[in-house]
């Protein structure tokens, strides 16, 4: 084997339009089943970073009131 055909071992190429078009329903297929997945835990992650960026709001003001030089010495 020439250096070329290294690369090649295990590739089919695509010759026909049928197995173009088998190919191409492959895809889609996977794509459709992914895409639901995707959006589910992009859902959850940015659920996560507004709980988190909430508790870090709570923990500012909490900070700035114990700072406060007006609620000092109640």
């Amino acid at each position: 084997m020439s250096g070329t055909d290294d690369k090649l071992v295990g590739v089919e190429t695509v010759n026909s339009p049928a197995a173009s078009n088998d190919l191409v329903k492959a895809v889609d297929k996977l794509l459709n089943e992914i895409g639901p997945k995707f959006t589910k835990v992009s859902a959850e992650l940015f659920a996560k970073m507004d709980e988190m960026a909430q508790r870090l709001d709570d923990m500012e003001a909490a900070i700035k009131a114990g700072n406060d030089p007006a609620t000092e010495g109640n």
